[in-house]
């Protein structure tokens, strides 16, 4: 769903209007659960080590593979920041930034050290494909909150059958807000099943997801 289409099926679930609920404290807890939401997948990915990192930017870590250089992220919601090699003995080497519109070619699938990386959908692709195994070698830097939902057209970058997780979220701070604690209860219920069916659904995806080396040529001259 769209952010105007999330807007109003959180009226609907709270059984309000935008005179009592305005659109500007909709769009806040709607952003807010999104970003939970998105923890939460993060956190629960077997592929990945999530780590908060205290101060600094979120880290999640994962093995390198040898002849693998696509590794999929949880979900593409987070900006990615940062990419590094940690080949422990802090040996650590940062990755470049290619963008997909400066490579002309596609089909390098000679092994090496990488150096290079850039991101296609959910995959972070990197180059030359590793030589080697490294455990907990990639590790990937992240912004700590999701890309907001602004503009009307704006979609949460989580599978649309769990969209609503935003909507009964909103809707269930409406009904905490305005006393009715019953009604609150309910949706947080409700909630609650939803954020196990969307965990579920993301560990078992990746589980199923199969690591390739990208069949094109890639050539950075």
């Amino acid at each position: 769903m769209q952010l105007s289409e999330l807007k109003l099926d959180t009226l609907f679930l709270a059984n309000t209007v935008l005179t009592q609920y305005k659109a500007v404290d909709i769009e806040r807890n709607l952003n807010m659960y999104y970003d939970e939401i998105v923890s939460d997948i993060w956190r629960e990915d077997n592929t990945w080590r999530f780590d908060e990192g205290g101060d600094t930017l979120p880290i999640a870590v994962a093995d390198i593979t040898q002849g693998q250089n696509d590794y999929q992220l949880p979900t593409d919601a987070r900006q990615v920041e940062r990419i590094e090699i940690d080949l422990g003995d802090d040996d650590i080497r940062i990755l470049t930034p290619v963008a997909t519109e400066d490579i002309k070619h596609r089909a390098d699938t000679s092994q090496g050290f990488p150096e290079k990386y850039f991101l296609k959908g959910r995959s972070i692709m990197i180059f030359p494909v590793p030589d080697r195994d490294i455990d907990e070698g990639l590790v990937v830097y992240v912004s700590r909150s999701v890309t907001q939902l602004e503009n009307e057209t704006d979609e949460p970058k989580i599978e649309r059958e769990f969209h609503r997780f935003l909507s009964i979220g909103a809707a269930k701070d409406w009904y905490f807000v305005k006393g009715n604690i019953n009604k609150a209860r309910e949706l947080e219920n409700k909630l609650e099943r939803l954020r196990m069916r969307i965990i579920k659904f993301y560990q078992n995806r990746n589980e199923d997801y199969t690591p390739r080396i990208n069949p094109t040529r890639m050539n950075y001259d």
